[in-house]
C-alpha cells in the first residue's frame, strides 16, 4: 500500500504570505567583511540560551544546572518542572497534546532503542525544546521536539561523582561518575551510571468496577487490589573519544552500553460484591526481564571549501530482550484453573547515517542541507503455554508460538536557510522530504508493506521591535510547519494474547497493519520580552489541525473484547501560554536573593469523529508552574521550591469508552549546602503534599454502562545527593 501525503491550499498560502512579508525588508547585503567576522565571533561567545533568543527557530533551552536543581537522577524526572512540559505516567509530553505527539531526540537523532533514563545526568549538557520543529530533524513531531544534547568531550581533565540515595515507597540508590582527559589532539571521556530501584510500580493500587443497566440498577460490582514487589538493577557505560586537528578536521566515536534486569512479583485479588463476574479471583504473576543494548556513532567533520563544512555520522545499534512471565490464576476456593508461561525474545538492530553540509555566514545566510537515512529491524518470538485444569482433574495444554518481524526504513532530504534579512531580524526557511516504509510479517499475520512520504515546509520568522531602552529587547515570532505522526510498531504488528478475565474494561490489544500516519499543519505566533532589569516574559499561541487521527476503538469479536487503533476524522488544537521570570529585587529594593518564575498554559482541542463536550485530544487543558529559588548571602546555602498544577477532564476515547481524570497538584522542594567550590550536599523532597489521585474509565455497551475507578496510595520521595568534582 502506498500513500502520498499531500498539502492543502490554505497552509501553502500561509507559507507564501510569510515569505512575501519579509522579502520587502531586505537591506543591503554588502557589509564589510570585518564587521561580519566580528558578529560571528560575538555569536560564538554567547551561550546556547542567548543564541536561542536570536534564532528564528523557536526553541526553549534548559541548561544542565537547571535540570540538576532538585537532584533528579533521570531526565524524565528532571524535565517535569520545565514550563510547557508534562510527565504523565512516565511519558514526556508537551502541553496541549498527548505523549505520542512529542518527539524525543538524542543529539538530534531518534533514540533507536536507547532508554533516556539510562543516560547519566552528568552527560547531559542541555535540553532544547522546539515548538514547531527544524528541517534538520524528523518531522514526526506534531506537538514539538525535545532534543537532549550531550556534553562534548572537555578540553581539560575532569572528574565528577554523584551518589544518590532516595526513599519513596521503597528505598533506591544510584551512582553517577564521569571522567575525562586529553592527550595532545586526542580527548576522551567516560560516563558510568549504576542503580537499584524498587519504585517503578509504586505502592499498591485499588480499583472498583461497577456495571449498571439501562434502568441504572447495579448488576455487577467488584473491587481489585494490585501490588508489586520489584527490584531493578541497571548499569550504563558511555565512552567517548575524539581527535581534533588545528585545521578543523575531527573524528570521534560515541558509544553506549546498557544492561537492565527487571524482576517483579505481582499479585492481583478480586473481591466480588455482587454477582461474580469472572471465574478467576486471584492472580500471581512473576516476571523476569533482562535487557541489554549497545550503540555506536562515528562522527567525521572537516572544512571542504572556504566557508563550507561537512559533518558525517554513521551509527550502529542493537538490542536484546529476554522476558519470562508466569501467571497463576486461582478461583475463590484457591483452585488453580490456569498456569500460563510466556517466553519472549526480542532482537533488534539497525544502521543510520546523516550527512550535513553547512555554509555559515555566507552573505547573511546560514545554509545547511543534507540527508538522513536509517533502517531498523525487529524480530520477536513469543511462546506461550496455557495449562488448564479440567473439571475431571485432567490437564490440557494450549501452545501458541508467534513470530513477528518488522523493518522500518526512513530516508529524508532537507535544506534550511537561516536568513538575517535585517540587523536584528531573521527568518528560517526549511523544506524536508521524508519517506517511511514499514514491512511486517509473522507466522500468524498477513504480510504487509506500508509506504508513505511527506513534504514538510517549515518557515519561522523573528522580528525584533524598535528598542525603547538600549538594554531591552522585544521580539515577535511567526511560524508555520507541516508535521506527521507515524504508527508505532506495536500498533502495526504485535503478538495478540487474550487476557485472563477479558472484558470490556479489560480488553486485549489487536494490531492494525493498515493504520495510516496522522498529518498536521501548525501555526505559531509569539511575543517575547527580555528586560535589562532581568524581568522576562513571553506570550505564545499555537493552532494545529490534524488529519487521519489515530483513535483507540473497542470491538467485540466473538465473545472477546479487543482494543485497536484506527484512523478516524480530524482534530483541532488551540493553545495560549504565558511565562515570566524575575528577581524579587526588580520590585522590592534591598530584597533577598529570591528569583521567581511562573508559567501557565491553556489549550482547547476537539475531535470531529466524537460528540462534544468530552471529544478532546488530552485530558489536561490547564497547567501552571511556579518556581522560587533563594541564595543566602552569609552562608553557602541555596533553597528552592516548585509548585505544579494541572487540571483533569473527562476524555472520550471512542463511542464506547471515556477516561476520567482528576486535577493534580505537586510541590517539590530542595536545599543545597556547598562545603567548597567542588563539594556539595543536596536534599530534595518530591510531592511534599503527599496527595493521592484517582482516575478511571467508563465503558458503554448497548445495555450496560461500566465504570472503573482506580486509586494509588500517596507517597513522597526524599532524596539525598553527595556531589563532588575533582
Amino acid at each position: 500500500m502506498k500513500k502520498t501525503l499531500g498539502t492543502n491550499q490554505l497552509p501553502v498560502n500561509l507559507v507564501c504570505a510569510l515569505l512575501a512579508g519579509f522579502s520587502s525588508n531586505i537591506q543591503a547585503q554588502n557589509l564589510e567583511q570585518k564587521v561580519q567576522q566580528a558578529q560571528q565571533v560575538e555569536v560564538k561567545a554567547k551561550s546556547a540560551t542567548e543564541n536561542a533568543k536570536r534564532d528564528a527557530s523557536s526553541k526553549l533551552v534548559v541548561e544542565n544546572a537547571e535540570l540538576m536543581r532538585f537532584g533528579d537522577t533521570t531526565v524524565t524526572d528532571a524535565i517535569k518542572r520545565v514550563p510547557g512540559v508534562i510527565v504523565n505516567n512516565g511519558a514526556i509530553q508537551l502541553t496541549g497534546m498527548g505523549g505520542q505527539y512529542t518527539q524525543i531526540l538524542l543529539d538530534g537523532e531518534p533514540l533507536r532503542g536507547t532508554n533516556i533514563d539510562h543516560i547519566p545526568m552528568s552527560m547531559i549538557d542541555r535540553v532544547e525544546i522546539y515548538r514547531l520543529g527544524n528541517a534538520e530533524f524528523s518531522s514526526a513531531a506534531i506537538a514539538g521536539t525535545i532534543n537532549i544534547i550531550l556534553k562534548k568531550v572537555p578540553r581539560e581533565a575532569q572528574q565528577q561523582i554523584k551518589l544518590s540515595a532516595s526513599d519513596a515507597y521503597l528505598p533506591a540508590a544510584k551512582l553517577d561518575w564521569r571522567g575525562s582527559a586529553t592527550h595532545d589532539k586526542l580527548s576522551y571521556a567516560l560516563s558510568i551510571a549504576a542503580g537499584i530501584d524498587r519504585n517503578a510500580f509504586g505502592p499498591p493500587k485499588r480499583s472498583s468496577v461497577r456495571t449498571r443497566d439501562s434502568d441504572n440498577i447495579v448488576v455487577s460490582e467488584y473491587d481489585t487490589r494490585f501490588e508489586s514487589k520489584f527490584k531493578s538493577k541497571m548499569i550504563s557505560i558511555y565512552p567517548k573519544i575524539q581527535y581534533k586537528a588545528p585545521d578543523g578536521f575531527y573524528v570521534g566515536l560515541d558509544s553506549g552500553f546498557a544492561f537492565y534486569n527487571f524482576p517483579v512479583e505481582i499479585t492481583e485479588d478480586y473481591r466480588f460484591l455482587k454477582d461474580p463476574a469472572f471465574l478467576v479471583t486471584h492472580e500471581n504473576v512473576r516476571v523476569n526481564d533482562y535487557t541489554k543494548s549497545a550503540n555506536s556513532v562515528l562522527r567525521i567533520g572537516d572544512r571542504i571549501w572556504k566557508d563550507v563544512n561537512i559533518d558525517l555520522t554513521l551509527g550502529l545499534n542493537g538490542g536484546y530482550t529476554k522476558n519470562y512471565l508466569n501467571q497463576l490464576h486461582f478461583t475463590d476456593d484457591a483452585a488453580l484453573v490456569l498456569d500460563r508461561d510466556i517466553k519472549r525474545v526480542r532482537r533488534s538492530g539497525g544502521v543510520d547515517s546523516t550527512l550535513k553540509l553547512r555554509a555559515p555566514g555566507f552573505e547573511n545566510h546560514d545554509v545547511v542541507a543534507g540527508w538522513n537515512a536509517s533502517s531498523q529491524v525487529v524480530n520477536e518470538r513469543s511462546l506461550s503455554v496455557d495449562s488448564k485444569l479440567g473439571s475431571s482433574g485432567t490437564v490440557t495444554q494450549l501452545v501458541n508460538d508467534q513470530r513477528t518481524r518488522s523493518v522500518v526504513s526512513r530516508l529524508a532530504f532537507f535544506a534550511q536557510d537561516d536568513w538575517r534579512f535585517q540587523k536584528t531580524s531573521s527568518a528560517s526557511i526549511g523544506l524536508r522530504w521524508e519517506t517511511v516504509q514499514v514491512e511486517t510479517a509473522g507466522n500468524q499475520l498477513i504480510s504487509g508493506r506500508f509506504n508513505a512520504h511527506v513534504w514538510s515546509p517549515i518557515v519561522q520568522t523573528l522580528w525584533q521591535l524598535p528598542r525603547s531602552n538600549s538594554e531591552n529587547t522585544d521580539r515577535i515570532r511567526i511560524g508555520v510547519a507541516r508535521t506527521y505522526n507515524a504508527p508505532t510498531n506495536f500498533q502495526l504488528v504485535n503478538p495478540g494474547f487474550k487476557l485472563i478475565n477479558n472484558s470490556i474494561e479489560n480488553p486485549s490489544d489487536l494490531a492494525n497493519p493498515r493504520l495510516r500516519p496522522e498529518l498536521a499543519w501548525s501555526f505559531e505566533a509569539a511575543y517575547e520580552h527580555n528586560g535589562a532589569d532581568k524581568w522576562n516574559y513571553n506570550l505564545r499561541t499555537v493552532f494545529r489541525k490534524i488529519d487521519d487521527l489515530h483513535r483507540q476503538d473497542i470491538l467485540k469479536i466473538g465473545n472477546d473484547w479487543w482494543k485497536q487503533y484506527v484512523n478516524a476524522g480530524h482534530a483541532i488544537s488551540k493553545s495560549l501560554s504565558f511565562d515570566t521570570q524575575f528577581p524579587l529585587k526588580r520590585f522590592v529594593a534591598n530584597a533577598p536573593e529570591l528569583n521567581f518564575s511562573f508559567a501557565v498554559s491553556k489549550n482547547w482541542t476537539s475531535l470531529s469523529n466524537l460528540p462534544p463536550p468530552d471529544n478532546r485530544l488530552t485530558p489536561i487543558s490547564l497547567s501552571a508552574n511556579t518556581n522560587i529559588d533563594y541564595t543566602a548571602k552569609d552562608i553557602p546555602l541555596s533553597l528552592g521550591a516548585s509548585l505544579r498544577y494541572r487540571d483533569g477532564n473527562p476524555l472520550m476515547v471512542s463511542l464506547s469508552q471515556r477516561q476520567l481524570h482528576q486535577a493534580q497538584t505537586y510541590l517539590d522542594m530542595y536545599g543545597v549546602w556547598k562545603f567548597d567550590k567542588k563539594t556539595q550536599l543536596r536534599f530534595s523532597i518530591d510531592n511534599a503534599l503527599k496527595r493521592a489521585y484517582a482516575d478511571g474509565f467508563e465503558f458503554y455497551d448497548r445495555r450496560f454502562t461500566t465504570t472503573k475507578l482506580e486509586t494509588k496510595a500517596a507517597y513522597r520521595t526524599m532524596r539525598l545527593n553527595f556531589e563532588h568534582n575533582f
